[in-house]
């Protein structure tokens, strides 16, 4: 996957598929195209910018229906933007 080329979908295993892209998310705007999320910013105190309702929006609209979004913040501002905006939160057990 990280030797995928950027902007082009490429065929990972026969049901998957990535497309990298480089795009500031402020900027994204597509919708439900995506079965998965992975949210991977620096977090809340570096970044607050980018854990805010209306970026979760985005993420929301730009899934398909039962799609994930993923992140690893179980900070509780972050948990009520994502829920304010439709997700429903699942929390994991982290590392023992």
């Amino acid at each position: 996957m990280l030797e995928a080329d950027w902007d082009k979908r490429t065929k990972i295993e026969n049901s998957f598929f990535l497309k990298k892209r480089a795009i500031r998310f402020e900027d994204f705007d597509e919708e439900q195209k995506f079965n998965l999320v992975y949210f991977d910013a620096f977090g809340a105190r570096v970044q607050p910018e980018l854990w805010t309702e209306s970026i979760f929006k985005k993420m929301y609209h730009a899934l398909k229906d039962n799609g994930i979004l993923v992140t690893y913040s179980a900070k509780g501002s972050v948990r009520r933007a994502m829920q304010s905006v439709g997700f429903v939160v699942e929390r994991l057990p982290g590392p023992p």
